[in-house]
């Protein structure tokens, strides 16, 4: 049997069988000694040739949530002032001139004042008539009638008599006119015959008070003053009541300003208080 294997023991069976064994043999010992683990460690030919190509690529993944907002940014700085262009000049506007307008003036029937032109037109304003009695010193105008209350105040019971002066014992009252009459030129304001004295309840008799008037319906003719007594009294002699002007002490008169009332109580009530009160009327003339 020997015979037979060495008959067929050629050079070439014993190098391949040599070869397999340190392959086998020398391919373990190699497995156990290098290790690959770097790309570094492989030829970059064998690299590049181990390397395949790119696929194809893959569809679109859905889109993810939005992120939370990012922190204000710092605030910019002003932009640069913006240039405008002019305007056009404007029209002149119109103004107003005056005049001043003189008693020879027609357009305010000669009571003068001022005239004012404008593009509308023309206006005029004119003084006005004499403003009394609302200007101060003013007189209460003709045919203006004023009217007020009066009273006598009691009258003290040890009253003094003054031979001379006081010889009765009278209690005084005063009407005062708020606005004066005019100063005639002579004479006194409301002369006799001109100042009225009507009795308690009474109503004027026509001849300077209209036969409408009363205590409190108040109305005089031009020219006169008409005083009426109220309805009550107290310690009065009837018929004893009289005015006079205290500028000039004249009875049955009236000054510009006024006039003063006397009321005399009767003899049974001497030194006894006095109380009486009425209105009045004048009417200038």
């Amino acid at each position: 049997m020997l015979g037979k294997t060495r008959k067929h023991l050629t050079y070439a069976n014993v190098a391949v069988t040599l070869a397999l064994v340190f392959v086998m043999t020398g391919g373990a010992y190699a497995a156990s000694k290098y290790v690959v683990t770097s790309t570094k460690q492989i030829s970059p030919k064998v690299l590049k040739s181990l390397a395949g190509k790119a696929g194809a690529g893959g569809p679109a993944g859905p889109a993810g949530p939005a992120g939370p907002a990012g922190p204000a940014g710092p605030k910019g700085e002003n932009g640069a002032a913006g240039e405008g262009k002019e305007g056009k000049e404007g029209k002149t506007g119109i103004g107003v001139t005056s005049k001043e307008l003189t008693s020879k003036d027609a357009a305010c029937k000669k009571e003068g004042g001022g005239e004012f032109t404008s593009a509308s037109g023309k206006v005029f304003a004119c003084n006005g008539k004499e403003g009394s009695p609302w200007t101060a010193g003013g007189t209460l105008p003709i045919g203006s009638t004023e009217t007020g209350t009066w009273g006598v105040a009691e009258l003290p019971a040890n009253i003094e008599i003054i031979p001379g002066v006081i010889s009765e014992e009278w209690a005084f009252a005063s009407i005062s006119f708020t606005i004066p009459l005019k100063a005639p030129a002579s004479g006194e304001a409301l002369p006799v015959g001109h100042v009225h004295v009507i009795q308690p309840g009474a109503k004027g008799t026509g001849a300077g008070c209209p036969t409408t008037s009363s205590v409190d319906k108040l109305e005089a003719e031009p020219g006169n003053l008409c005083i009426f007594q109220g309805e009550r009294e107290y310690n009065v002699e009837e018929g004893s009541m009289y005015a006079f002007d205290p500028a000039t002490a004249n009875y049955e008169e009236a000054g510009v300003s006024g006039t003063v009332i006397e009321v005399k109580p009767p003899p049974s009530g001497a030194g006894k208080p006095v109380s009486l009160n009425g209105t009045w009327a004048v009417t200038a003339g």
